[in-house]
């Protein structure tokens, strides 16, 4: 799809809080390791931290919703789905955001705001995930008509890390002789 100026993209802010606190204590044990035990032990334990910020950067930074008026496309963990809006014949919200799709398949949004479950914990006049339901329903109802494909392709980079992190852990349990529980 291409990009449009008046994009609208919606996360979760707290997805790039835990991001940022899962990499201060991976870091701060990484250098531990080093210090204590030398580079190479730190070398052979990093992937097993770094596939920890993988995990928390695929579950809580990369979900996300990026609309405008030709369509939106949703970053679903490993998974990019765009849709144009020619395909979708209703967004509704559920637990997060949900995309009816005239072939009468759902399509969940795993980015965005997710409906507060509890109305007294409402900080705001507002629950910012109607707020963008409204927004996203707006754009739908507005877009022109025309034919539109859906498609799914991979998040090539969240992969390529995963691979790395993988060839990389295999790599250190064979320098180590695999798994030990150390009885």
């Amino acid at each position: 799809m291409p990009e449009s100026a008046e994009k609208l993209v919606f996360r979760s802010v707290m997805g790039w809080v835990w991001l940022g606190i899962a990499a201060v204590v991976c870091g701060y044990l990484l250098i531990d390791m080093a210090v204590r035990a030398g580079a190479w032990d730190a070398f052979l334990v990093a992937p097993w931290l770094l596939a920890i910020l993988w995990v928390v950067w695929v579950f809580q930074t990369i979900p996300r919703v990026e609309a405008d008026e030709k369509g939106a496309r949703l970053f679903n963990l490993l998974r990019i789905v765009e849709l144009p809006w020619s395909a979708v014949s209703g967004v509704r919200l559920r637990y997060s955001a949900e995309f009816e799709l005239r072939d009468g398949t759902r399509v969940t949004a795993w980015g965005g705001s997710s409906r507060r479950l509890h109305r007294s914990l409402k900080r705001a006049s507002e629950d910012p995930a109607e707020v963008e339901i409204e927004q996203l329903q707006r754009l739908h109802a507005n877009a022109a008509g025309g034919s539109g494909v859906v498609t799914r392709t991979w998040e090539w980079r969240a992969v390529a890390v995963g691979v790395v992190l993988a060839a990389w852990i295999a790599f250190s349990l064979l320098q180590t002789g695999g798994f030990s529980l150390g009885v």
